[in-house]
């Protein structure tokens, strides 16, 4: 009754209102009672069982699945081709219009899924937390930044170690490569040069490959020095080399061109010494590192004599 009073064109919400049928019952006996596939005149969800080709040719289910399987056969296809990108390889080698859902129930139906891909996770790795830097070597950060030659077409590397309290680059490296061992010889040298005991100090790194490796985790373990991460995309967390590194781009690489190796190694360093005694910072009451780290010093030292004094 309720649909011949529809089919007259008086409202389906009133109709229905006045009859007491529910409109989802409404609609099933609709779908039921139509006899047109879904999947390619009307809207909405498509009925089940069947795909449709680029040229408008309905495929079964079966049909897929032995496709997918054909996939599954090849050697490159063993330990690759997920559903997402199945749906495209589907596509383009057999003009099949499908979803990524329908492909992921039918390999899931079919045994057909690749096994989940489970993350490495490299032990020792500890990530960083916020710290109160009241003095100096409580906490260094270190980075790797790359310049070019123009005369030998190539690249160089810097790598440095920064003091967060005064800003100094403590020791750095500069070379053609920058590995695991040429952090190691560098961060021996600048502990040896400056007295510092490894056991007070923590150094901050990002995920790089040079600092993960298990030859810097061994050395680091050996010394009883804690080697802290930044987490991924967090360069914030390694701020003050990274902050460096932006001025050693804006005010030395972007100003410098060099022929040679031996030239850019010249002129970096002399570029940190200039940095560490001569370029001021704002945030040093416009003190270079070094004549903070001295004003600092004299002061921590003639607190410590009042102390002593009284």
């Amino acid at each position: 009754m309720a649909k011949a009073f529809i089919s007259r064109g008086y409202s389906v919400k009133r109709v229905l209102q006045i009859t007491k049928i529910s409109r989802s019952f409404y609609y099933k006996t609709l779908r039921s009672d139509s006899k047109i596939d879904g999947r390619k005149d009307n809207s909405g969800r498509a009925l089940p069982g069947y795909c449709w080709t680029v040229q408008g040719q309905k495929l079964s289910d079966e049909h897929i699945v032995e496709a997918v399987m054909d996939y599954r056969l090849k050697p490159y296809f063993e330990n690759a081709g997920g559903y997402r990108k199945l749906k495209y390889y589907l596509k383009r080698d057999h003009s099949i219009l499908i979803n990524h859902k329908k492909v992921y129930r039918l390999c899931r139906e079919n045994d057909l899924l690749l096994p989940k891909k489970k993350k490495k996770k490299r032990c020792g790795r500890k990530l960083c937390v916020d710290r109160a830097i009241t003095q100096p070597h409580q906490l260094w950060q270190f980075d790797i930044k790359y310049g070019y030659i123009d005369g030998e077409n190539r690249f160089f590397f810097l790598m440095g170690f920064i003091d967060v309290f005064h800003r100094e680059i403590m020791g750095y490296h500069i070379g053609l490569r920058c590995q695991a061992s040429d952090i190691i010889f560098t961060l021996d040298e600048v502990l040896q040069k400056h007295g510092v005991d490894p056991s007070g100090l923590v150094i901050r790194s990002d995920n790089g490959s040079q600092m993960t490796s298990h030859q810097f985790r061994r050395y680091v373990e050996g010394l009883g020095l804690e080697h802290e991460f930044t987490p991924p995309s967090t360069p914030d967390k390694n701020a003050f080399i990274e902050s460096f590194f932006a001025v050693f781009e804006a005010e030395f690489l972007q100003t410098h061109r060099f022929e040679t190796y031996e030239e850019a190694y010249i002129a970096t360093m002399n570029f940190i010494q200039f940095y560490n005694k001569r370029r001021l910072h704002g945030s040093l009451k416009f003190m270079s590192p070094k004549e903070f780290f001295m004003e600092w010093t004299k002061k921590n030292n003639y607190e410590k004599q009042n102390q002593l004094a009284a």
